[in-house]
């Protein structure tokens, strides 16, 4: 098809051709309705079934929603042309990427998996196989976030149509299963595909070559692959078993959903050494069972990462508790009065946000109780008040209106955060503990709380936290922290399943700079009472993020980085009842 830059299609300007292929071009283009650009692919219609096949993609795509699958903004025709429009994403394909990579890690491996496993898994939910996946059709974002994109011959199984002829191959060679050749496909089929595609992940290349596309058939076949351990050998035995079983000839030998091979892929780094649980700690290894979508998958949560270093040894229940003196100090001041004075207003226009509590001056007096005790009131009476000018220092009012849109080494840190003590901020109000964690919360709209410890300051480490929205909209993992300028870097989950990345810095939300604005992502487990397992890579002003063992972002970079600080906790929102969460199994970790 001859190159038809500047036509303009429906509402559409056609500005340069960016890819093209046996059957279809496409171009970036400007849509003038909405003004944004947007990707478009085109497809000369003087060949009828491959009109009837372009039609058949529109359709399926069109009953799709999933934050990994790129979605349809529109189709339309103006003859002889029948166009799709999708999002315009900057970056390149898996395909490119592996051609310059060759080879990638195994946890690199598993992101792009887990991502591209679990776009497939709703479109087979969903009734849709793919029927083509290979790496040219997974568009990649520049921070590692992927799409599962062209399901030109995807075939919707609901109200399915005989479109394609019997025995016909339909796929590229390299990533067709073997039943492929003989017109029969399914969604094993694309689980095949991904399990070539994994397999070129690892070892740089694909299991079967040869000089002509029915040859390559044939061999998926006949042949059994070479083991990839055989080509490289950094791969695992255990990993070498995942792939062998999702290319197994027969369908029903594999895995038989796409988010099961992603599972096991994951499964088998944890008995491996970078993965293995006698160099994790055990609250980091939690398993459990949540519903996604129409299937239920084992939630892989609570992961910590490393590049190619190894996690030492740690003790399962790690706890800083408090001392005799303050203990006692504690008993005494709940024998002699009711409750300590909290001030947590920030400037006076936050005593509204907290619950009142009497003065121990006014209940504490020399003739009521000994000299000793009085002393350890007194130091108890002066921790409560700190504690509580810290947290009143660690909010800041929000505009009314603004919207919630505004390789590890040794272990450094660890804290389950189920009992008091490691420096964090315990006022009983905004930032308290229960048996069920660490609890940060506020009580009206427009607030952004955070609560801290003043142990130790970080710079470059690996940082994990467990999560749990209580209500209202927003929580995050805060690092880098100066309490004193309120500066800081927060990675912050909402209940709607998205992520953003937010420099702080003063007392005014509006001047904070948003660095990554909300994205969706299928690794964050949605609504209230889910727990999410936050990951942030810290390196110098490199940062690197994921969710639930997921990589969200690869790679960002700020030219201008805070170079140290504190660990944190936030909450935040417009909900009128205010926002809490709870935290749990704070470990920070050598970079």
């Amino acid at each position: 098809m001859k190159g038809i830059e500047g036509l303009t299609l429906g509402r559409y300007e056609l500005k340069r051709l960016i890819a093209h292929g046996g059957m279809a071009e496409v171009y970036l283009a400007y849509d003038r309705r909405v003004r944004r650009q947007v990707a478009i692919k085109v497809l000369y219609g003087r060949d009828e079934s491959f009109v009837r096949r372009f039609e058949r993609e529109a359709r399926a795509v069109g009953t799709l929603s999933h934050a990994h699958i790129l979605p349809l903004y529109d189709f339309g025709e103006q003859r002889p042309w029948y166009y799709l429009v999708m999002p315009y994403v900057e970056g390149a394909t898996l395909r490119d990427y592996l051609h310059k990579k060759q080879r990638l890690t195994l946890l690199e491996a598993a992101s792009f998996v887990d991502q591209i496993a679990g776009a497939l898994q709703h479109a087979h939910d969903s009734g849709v196989i793919h029927r083509d996946v290979k790496p040219s059709n997974i568009l990649l974002r520049a921070d590692g976030y992927a799409y599962l994109a062209d399901f030109g011959l995807a075939k919707a199984m609901i109200g399915a149509e005989a479109l394609t002829s019997i025995g016909a191959i339909v796929g590229t060679p390299e990533y067709t299963a073997p039943e492929q050749s003989n017109g029969i496909n399914d969604y094993r089929s694309d689980i095949y595909s991904l399990g070539i595609i994994l397999y070129q992940m690892l070892t740089g290349q694909v299991p079967f070559t040869a000089e002509s596309p029915v040859a390559v058939s044939l061999k998926h076949i006949q042949l059994e692959p070479t083991p990839p351990s055989h080509i490289n050998s950094d791969i695992p035995q255990s990993i070498e078993a995942v792939i062998l079983k999702a290319l197994a000839k027969d369908p029903d030998a594999r895995y038989q959903q796409a988010q099961e091979l992603s599972t096991a892929y994951w499964k088998a780094l944890h008995h491996e050494q970078l993965w293995t649980t006698d160099k994790l700690p055990a609250q980091v290894l939690l398993e459990t069972s949540a519903p996604k979508g129409n299937h239920t998958e084992e939630t892989r949560q609570n992961i910590t990462v490393r590049e190619k270093a190894q996690f030492p040894s740690i003790p399962a229940k790690t706890s800083l508790r408090l001392s005799k003196t303050s203990l006692l100090a504690l008993i005494c001041l709940m024998l002699a009065v009711a409750v300590v004075p909290l001030s947590l207003g920030w400037q006076a226009a936050h005593t509204a946000n907290i619950r009142p509590t009497q003065s121990a001056q006014q209940a504490v007096t020399q003739q009521e109780i000994s000299a000793m005790t009085a002393t350890a009131i007194a130091q108890a009476t002066s921790q409560a008040q700190l504690q509580a000018t810290l947290a009143a220092q660690s909010q800041v009012q929000a505009t009314a209106g603004i919207t919630t849109s505004l390789g590890a080494g040794q272990t450094l840190y660890a804290n389950s955060m189920t009992t008091p003590g490691g420096g964090w901020i315990d006022d009983g109000s905004q930032c308290y503990f229960s048996p069920q964690g660490y609890h940060v919360q506020t009580y009206r709209a427009h607030l952004e709380a955070w609560c801290y410890s003043n142990q130790q300051q970080f710079s470059n480490v690996v940082i994990t936290v467990q999560a749990q929205l209580l209500r209202g909209d927003t929580y995050g993992l805060v690092f880098r922290l100066n309490p004193s300028t309120r500066a800081f870097y927060v990675l912050e989950l909402n209940k709607a399943g998205q992520y953003r990345f937010v420099k702080a810095s003063g007392s005014n939300p509006l001047n904070w700079l948003t660095l990554i604005d909300w994205t969706p992502s299928s690794a964050i487990h949605r609504g209230y009472n889910q727990t999410n397992t936050f990951l942030v890579v810290a390196s110098g002003p490199h940062f690197r993020f994921y969710i639930n063992k997921q990589l969200i972002l690869n790679n960002f970079t700020d030219p201008t980085p805070y170079p140290t600080g504190l660990i944190g906790l936030l909450v935040g929102g417009d909900s009128p009842e205010g926002s809490e969460a709870v935290f749990s199994n704070v470990w920070v970790f050598e970079k």
